[in-house]
């Protein structure tokens, strides 16, 4: 099997590749039956400097805390899902997806579990790290900054607030560079030039921390006359500094943004280099300048270098005359890297994992005195699941995929099923501003909201702008058959970055169609701004086929000085989403086609409204951090859900009203020890059905390292409004994990519920037991 860290693709190993795509194509993934744990990804952040773990949910989640800034092998993050929902969010075992191969990232396992009524995401790290996370407006993608705890850069400087000081002598630059702050931006053309100056005599006397600053700085300039040679000699000083990261970053932007200049050649053999050796010593800057220098623009001649042991110039990719023909042959070494594509990698998870669940209800009659016993079996299935990710690079393209789905076999029923929640391949061809994706993959973004079966073609027109095009089936379960184009989803969107600072917008316009007939046919945007302190975002999705606001949102965040935060959100969303495909909703079975044989356009077109529901929704939330070990989480939600009238044969649905929900609860992270995580909260729901008190508590802890074990017990009380009875109720479960060995885990999980439900005339007794036992592989 593939090395997480990828291997190379020798003669011979195609078959071999050809064999593990066509085995990850034919067995799928995860026991839920739709993942929230959609995957993760290795990423870079130019404005911090830090490699990003980026981490994507299928579900919107808050991200409610993270342990704390010390350095750690690993990282736990509480998030939460939909406030509305008073018993959580929950899962039926924990989810795993591969972690990214980036050795900057370090990352072992990426986790999520219950605690209580959250979820926890552990990350695992080969060594301490620090990291700092942030969760999307959306509330889909969580993004992790990394940096090692022995980390020189600027990464590790702007997640803790300061860096180290700069080792060696300091140049006497240094003290007229100190008066202007690092981030400030260089007034003018003479500006430039003295800190270029400035960070050439700086990496020769190897301060490059003040180097980075000031290439940094005239980079965060307008376009000036030092713009491409400063990015090159960024990237050549970062990766001296052994930030392979963000030197292979600063080469990608240099080739975007010059690719027909005279260095694009020397940069792109950098890269490759880089791409194909990660891990490997740098050459040092002055062999790169003996080997990069050629006629110096006469400026660059006059210039004296500051005084050095050879006298050698620092390395300086200014006033290159070379054509690229006439550019150096690489080394031998280098040659020998660049002749390791074409390259495989690939990793991911393989489960098998038996359920059942079984209960028993005792009911009694108190008029009567009847009693009777039902015994019932809920589910007895076993679920084999694979989830893999992987790519294949060449010179030319790069070829990469996501597999995630699984097969069920369910004893009782006697039916055996597949699901595929993802199955794409992207093609990247090198040199090109355009991408595609292909297969079922899942949008949330372009007036698309879940997943499709179809493709998508990215298009970067420039660097903060870039458009999306889409052409596909809605997929409404993931147990949909692959491909049915049933309905025709198309449209385009386009994202600009940074149109104002930390602000980014995305337009788009959608049609869908089901046969000859027109779906849904919207255009809508999304805008966000990221502040230091204040974040905000809101989006609108309005449906000019019918004329009505479909969806739209408004939230805001307030981070205090004491890193508590406070979250307003107002939304209204019609449910399910508005399309003329809703009029077959409570019609037996009958599609729009056979409709129209009883009703006119103008008549589906309103049915398709009686049978959506609109609902609006206030949701406040409050987090803050007691201590380093504690953390208090409060929220409160008003949701107000509208009725549906009789028509086309379908009853009238009454409006229910306002619904209320509110939660205060606790979280601690090394409680009693390092690892443990300790859950418990308080919730309240008051709707048109029911009133329910819950308390909800969990603890998670490790007696070995190979051995966790997870605890948890709800209770609750239910006043039913409809039948004037009450339900009291008892969950408890216990979770235990155990890794074989290395990349291998067994889980086990026991659990039940306990009830009793009593009206006026009869009482309920029911009791419900579970177990799951699973084995899960890593590679």
């Amino acid at each position: 099997m593939g090395d997480r860290n990828g291997f190379d693709c020798r003669p011979g190993c195609g078959p071999t590749a050809a064999l593990a795509l066509l085995t990850a194509l034919t067995f799928p993934e995860t026991v839920r039956a739709q993942s929230l744990l959609v995957g993760a990804s290795a990423d870079f952040n130019s404005d911090l400097g830090c490699p990003i773990l980026a981490v994507e949910f299928a579900e919107p989640l808050d991200l409610l805390v993270q342990s704390g800034a010390e350095a750690s092998d690993r990282l736990d993050l509480v998030l939460r899902g939909e406030a509305e929902d008073p018993e959580g969010l929950e899962l039926e075992a924990p989810e795993v997806v591969p972690a990214p191969g980036s050795s900057d990232l370090g990352v072992t396992r990426i986790e999520l579990e219950q605690s209580g009524a959250d979820l926890v995401l552990g990350i695992s790290f080969a060594s301490a790290m620090v990291t700092n996370a942030t969760m999307s407006a959306d509330g889909t993608r969580l993004s992790i900054a990394v940096a090692g705890a022995e980390d020189t850069g600027e990464c590790l400087a702007n997640l803790t607030g300061d860096g180290p000081e700069p080792a060696g002598p300091e140049p006497e630059v240094e003290a007229e560079a100190a008066e202007t702050a690092p981030d400030e931006v260089a007034r003018d053309e003479a500006d430039i030039e003295t800190d270029f100056a400035d960070a050439r005599a700086a990496i020769t006397a190897e301060d490059y921390d003040l180097a980075i600053r000031l290439l940094t700085r005239i980079l965060n300039a307008p376009e000036n006359s030092r713009s491409a040679e400063a990015r090159e000699l960024l990237g050549v000083v970062r990766e001296r500094n052994e930030q392979f990261a963000q030197a292979e970053a600063e080469y990608l932007l240099y080739l975007e943004r010059y690719p027909d200049s005279e260095g694009a050649v020397r940069v792109r053999q950098r890269l490759d280099a880089l791409t194909t050796a990660r891990g490997a010593p740098p050459e040092p800057l002055r062999e790169v300048a003996e080997a990069d220098r050629a006629t110096p623009e006469p400026a660059d001649e006059e210039e004296e270098a500051p005084a050095s042991t050879d006298q050698e110039r620092p390395v300086e990719p200014s006033g290159i005359s070379r054509r690229p023909s006439d550019a150096p042959e690489p080394a031998e070494d280098d040659r020998e890297e660049e002749e390791t594509l074409p390259k495989l990698e690939y990793s991911g998870s393989v489960d098998a994992t038996y359920f059942f669940r079984q209960g028993t209800t005792r009911f009694t009659e108190f008029d009567t005195s009847r009693r009777s016993v039902d015994d019932f079996v809920l589910q007895n299935s076993l679920v084999t699941s694979l989830s893999t990710i992987g790519s294949y690079e060449t010179e030319d393209y790069i070829l990469s995929w996501r597999v995630a789905g699984a097969f069920e076999v369910d004893f009782d029923d006697d039916e055996e099923n597949f699901r595929f929640s993802r199955l794409y391949l992207d093609y990247d061809p090198k040199g090109s501003e355009l991408s595609f994706r292909f297969g079922r993959h899942l949008v949330r973004s372009g007036g698309v909201f879940d997943r499709f079966d179809g493709a998508t073609i990215s298009w970067q027109l420039q660097e903060d702008v870039s458009t999306h095009f889409q052409i596909g089936s809605p997929v409404e379960s993931v147990r949909d058959p692959l491909f049915g184009f049933d309905r025709l989803t198309y449209g385009a969107s386009v994202d600009f970055a940074e149109i104002y600072p930390d602000t980014d917008l995305t337009i788009y316009a959608n049609e869908q169609r089901a046969g000859s007939l027109v779906d849904r046919r919207t255009v809508g945007f999304e805008l966000e701004y990221e502040g230091e302190w204040f974040s905000a975002s809101t989006a609108m999705d309005y449906d000019i086929y019918f004329d009505r606001l479909n969806y739209a949102r408004v939230s805001g965040t307030h981070i205090f000085a004491d890193r508590s935060t406070i979250t307003l959100s107002l939304d209204f969303v019609q449910s399910p989403t508005l399309a003329l495909s809703n009029a077959e909703q409570g019609q037996l079975g009958r599609s729009l086609d056979d409709l129209r044989d009883s009703f006119t356009l103008d008549q589906l077109r309103q049915l398709a409204l009686d049978r959506t529901t609109a609902s609006r929704s206030v949701t406040l939330t409050y987090f803050h951090p007691i201590d380093d070990t504690w953390l208090l989480n409060m929220d409160a939600t008003i949701f107000d859900t509208e009725g549906n009238p009789a028509s086309g044969g379908v009853a009238e649905i009454l409006a229910p009203g306002q619904d209320y929900y509110a939660s205060i609860g606790v979280f601690g992270s090394g409680v009693f020890s390092e690892t443990d995580v300790v859950s418990a909260s308080a919730r309240y729901a008051d709707t048109s059905s029911s009133t329910l008190v819950l308390a909800d508590a969990s603890y998670r802890f490790e007696p070995t390292e190979r051995w966790r074990l997870r605890p948890r017990l709800r209770l609750g009380h239910r006043d039913l409004k409809r039948t004037g009875g009450t339900e009291i109720f008892a969950i408890p479960s216990m979770t235990i994990d155990y890794e074989i060995r290395d990349n291998t885990m067994l889980e086990l999980e026991l659990g039940g519920r306990l009830s009793r439900t009593e009206t006026s005339t009869s009482r309920d007794n029911s009791t419900e037991s579970y177990a799951f036992i699973g084995i899960r592989q890593d590679f």
